[in-house]
């Protein structure tokens, strides 16, 4: 419960009642945000749209944002959560509710009703105040109350003295009282009284008993009848009831109504519902007579909406009707859940009305519902409901089933049970191979040879999937290929297989193949109306433009995807998270840090809930790059640590892991942290003459800078010359794969390790190409993120290259960003001159810096020892407040001290 900080009326109430249906994270949290908006139109659109993307999302992440927005609103309102106990052994789902339970804000009050406490920490909530919690001992009537319920509201003409008696056999137990004053109309209270007596349990089942044996006997069956169902509507009734029943009649709209709050994907409302001229042969006539002549009886029948469609039994009653139903009718039972299973089918009520099959145990009909609208489950993102509808099923049941063993590899897949994903496949297999051959149930049709191939392409699929992250690239090009040989266009498992084909080509290097494969699925799905694959499949193949140097190419395919996402009114879907950050990642490569800087957080928060978690990844990363181009460190740091968490707990693109890795050198090394950099080295398994890898996309480039960093600390000719060594081997495997973007980066920092080695000639000359193929797409930050070692080589460079304008623009852009750091690190109104001068030994150590002398040559030049001259070097950069030996040069001519 949330505590209110003042007391206040809420005039909105809204009730969502759950059921063990319920226990699906996805559909209980549709369910929530729905039945939030009957109080809060408007609130929760985006997190709808979310929940029915193909990967279920980050609850935390998507209640994280409706929280906020909840926040702005000023209405005040109850919602109450009935029957969580349905719900608490799913952690997704109690979990979450936790988080809502402690963030939410004061005008908006939580009610739960549960049958068990959930596993929160109650005992800190009682100590701080943050809790009203009603208890049985609460809700028991007193004496006063139980006369005013007994008199006045039952009708009855009790004695103080029956009523403390009744009060105290009832312990004041409200559904045991109202029982009772059932079964005492027309009898003698007092002997009623006297015999009335035992445990609530026994009471229970004598009260039951009693207030069934004196209704009439249509009643009676029509009580036990229609207990098999969780919710009771006039035509559902009706076809249950009743051996001639109806089919019903819906309208178009299809949603599910849960008290308040109703689904818009597989389900109607319940103003669609009419029900059709009833023959009932009792005094009520119709269905729906009878519901509302039993809620006025007092019958424990609950209304569900304010029209009186909906009913549901008040649980403990529905549990003993039950009861009785199998004791006295064993045999009717399995008959009625398919009775209740062929109304919800009819009303395509689909979940609904597989849990009845189901329950009666029609496992044939249950394979054949599951078996015909499981692609819509996926495509709405029921994965884990359906994964334990499959499992629910008999194991032979699934195996005689081709379509079924597929089902349950994709959604053991994304479920987390990828080990059993190959015994489900060669179920498949097998049922294929075998179904001509041998008996099968008459409910399992012969295939065409249409639907074969259509099974052999999703196994195809499927097995891509799987090889993706085991590296089996070539595996994963030949199933994906066979995948779309057999699939026919447009169909959801087809666009999948030219996703991780277009993921494979850039495994292998092949940008052209890649970005074909990324716009073959873009087309397709947006022909197929699946639009939020159309969003990540066109910023799949942005980046394949981005690769290729091309960033004007990708800033407009970006910003295709971008408007895609949005929502009819233009506001941003979580899905456009995912191109809004690459879009200001290109703003930021352009050095527009200031635009880029406007939305770059929201847009990684929204793809947080858009919860695909190789997106989440990518945006940690490209928000952490920026806040080092910013100079937030702290931030950046911030950044990478979520990133790394996701990465802890989920096995993401290979690729990420490198684009993570070169951020945190970048960090290290801009802040003079070389021991951290040269222990990444050490621990990361990458080796000089290493095999090179497409798929980690050439991750021995961060190797390589780690390299020339030492090179240039050290002064180690020997780390430089390993460097260039492995630099060459890079920059032919990028000009191979046509990826100008690492071509860049290589040839960039070639020309840096040959300056540090003094071939001024051969590091102009890098420079001259990497500024060649950089000008059409406008870098800036690839150049300008090297800091002073770049400026002293655009310097040197400035009258021999062939692009003297571009190289201006970037120099000029290095010395602003310099004098900004400067102005930062001094302040305002700081004097120029330190705070603590350079010693005169240490002026002689900073002049020779200055040359291309090795710390060791500096030391016999100085005649002191190579410890000493490290020594005074840590001084000069303590006191020039640098971290490099450039960054000391560059400090000290601004002083004026060389």
């Amino acid at each position: 419960a949330h505590s209110p900080n003042r007391a206040e009326r809420c005039p909105n109430v809204t009730w969502f009642s759950l059921d063990e249906g319920d226990n699906d994270p996805t559909q209980f949290w549709t369910y929530f945000v729905a039945a939030l908006q009957s109080s809060h139109p408007g609130v929760g659109e985006a997190a709808l749209t979310s929940l029915q993307a193909p990967q279920p999302p980050s609850i935390e992440s998507l209640l994280a944002n409706l929280l906020n927005e909840i926040a702005e609103t000023d209405t005040p309102s109850v919602l109450v959560l009935d029957d969580v106990h349905y719900a608490i052994a799913v952690p997704q789902i109690v979990d979450p509710l936790l988080f809502l339970v402690e963030n939410l804000a004061p005008h908006i009050h939580l009610m739960i009703s549960t049958r068990a406490d959930p596993p929160w920490p109650l005992g800190r909530m009682r100590a701080r105040g943050e809790m009203i919690e009603l208890r049985d001992s609460d809700l028991r009537f007193t004496a006063a109350e139980a006369s005013t319920f007994l008199n006045d509201v039952m009708g009855l003409d009790l004695s103080p003295h029956d009523i403390a008696a009744l009060e105290r056999r009832t312990e004041g137990w409200i559904a045991g009282l109202q029982m009772a004053a059932l079964s005492m109309r027309g009898r003698d209270p007092t002997a009623f009284i006297t015999a009335f007596g035992g445990s609530h349990r026994f009471i229970l089942d004598y009260l039951v008993e009693e207030v069934l044996d004196r209704q009439p006997q249509y009643i009676q069956e029509f009580l036990l009848r229609t207990s098999i169902l969780d919710r009771l509507t006039a035509p559902l009734c009706e076809a249950v009831s009743e051996v001639g029943s109806q089919k019903p009649e819906v309208g178009d709209r299809k949603t599910k109504v849960t008290d308040q709050a109703m689904d818009s994907d597989l389900r109607f409302p319940v103003s669609d519902l009419r029900s059709p001229t009833s023959d009932l042969r009792h005094p009520a006539s119709d269905h729906q007579s009878l519901l509302e002549h039993l809620e006025a009886s007092n019958l424990f029948l609950v209304p569900l909406d304010d029209e009186r469609r909906w009913y549901r039994y008040h649980h403990l009653f529905s549990d003993l009707l039950r009861s009785r139903l199998e004791q006295s009718q064993p045999t009717l039972v399995p008959q009625l859940h398919r009775r209740a299973s062929e109304w919800y089918e009819g009303a395509q009520l689909i979940e609904e009305a597989v849990s009845h099959a189901l329950a009666g145990e029609d496992t044939e009909r249950a394979a054949l519902l599951i078996e015909q609208n499981a692609m819509q489950m996926i495509t709405h993102s029921k994965l884990t409901t359906l994964a334990r509808w499959i499992e629910t099923l008999p194991v032979k049941a699934v195996q005689a089933r081709p379509w079924l063993s597929v089902y349950g590899a994709w959604t053991r897949y994304w479920t987390g049970r990828r080990q059993q994903v190959d015994s489900s496949l060669q179920n498949a297999e097998r049922a294929l191979q075998s179904l001509p051959k041998e008996a099968k149930p008459k409910t399992i049709p012969d295939l065409t040879e249409t639907e074969r191939q259509h099974i052999e392409g999703h196994i195809a699929a499927i097995r891509a999937f799987q090889a993706l992250p085991n590296e089996e690239i070539p595996l994963v090009v030949e199933m994906a290929q066979k995948a779309l040989d057999l699939l026919p266009e447009g169909e959801y498992m087809r666009i999948m297989a030219a996703l991780i084909l277009g993921a494979a080509y850039w495994g292998l290097g092949d940008v052209v193949a890649s970005e074909e494969a990324f716009t073959r699925a873009s087309t397709s799905a947006r022909r197929s109306g699946f639009r939020f694959l159309e969003v990540s499949s066109t910023c799949y193949a942005g980046m394949q433009h981005a690769k290729q140097g091309r960033l004007y190419q990708a800033h407009e395919t970006y910003g295709r995807a971008l408007a895609l996402a949005r929502g009819p009114e233009g506001q941003d879907l979580p899905a456009a998270g995912y191109p809004a950050v690459k879009l200001n990642d290109l703003l930021r490569e352009w050095n527009d840090l200031e635009t880029a800087g406007k939305s770059m957080e929201r847009d990684v928060e929204l793809c947080v809930q858009w919860a695909q978690v190789d997106s989440m990844a990518d945006s940690f990363v490209a928000l952490a790059r920026l806040q080092i181009a910013r100079g937030d460190i702290d931030g950046a740091h911030g950044s990478l640590q979520r990133a790394e968490e996701l990465m802890a707990r989920s096995r993401l693109d290979p690729w990420l892991t490198c684009w993570l890795d070169d951020c945190r050198l970048r960090l290290w090394l801009s802040t003079g942290d070389l021991e951290a950099a040269i222990r990444w080295v050490h621990t990361s398994g990458l080796g000089i003459k290493d095999e090179l890898s497409y798929q980690h996309d050439l991750h021995h480039i961060n190797l390589a800078r780690v390299l020339v960093s030492q090179g240039r600390e050290l002064q180690s000719e020997e780390h430089l010359r390993q460097a260039l060594d492995l630099l060459t081997r890079l920059l032919q495997a990028a000009e191979k794969a046509k990826w100008v973007n690492k071509t860049i980066q290589v040839l960039i920092l070639q020309a840096l390790a040959f300056q540090e080695i003094g071939s001024d000639d051969e590091a102009v000359s890098s420079l001259d190409r990497a500024l060649s193929l950089a000008e059409p797409g406008g870098y800036v930050r690839t150049f300008v993120d090297e800091g002073s070692p770049m400026i002293q080589l655009l310097d040197k460079a400035a009258t021999q290259i062939r692009h003297e304008d571009y190289a201006t623009s970037l120099l000029k852009a290095l010395r602003k960003e310099k004098s900004l750091a400067l102005l930062s690190r001094e302040g305002p109104q700081e004097s120029i001159q330190l705070a603590d001068p350079l010693s005169d030994r240490e002026l002689q150590v900073l002049r020779l810096l200055a040359t291309h002398l090795t710390r060791r040559e500096i030391s016999q030049e100085l005649f002191v020892s190579v410890n000493t001259v490290r020594s005074h070097v840590k001084n000069i950069y303590s006191k020039l407040q640098v971290h490099r030996r450039a960054e000391a040069i560059e400090r000290a001519k601004e002083l004026g001290l060389i």
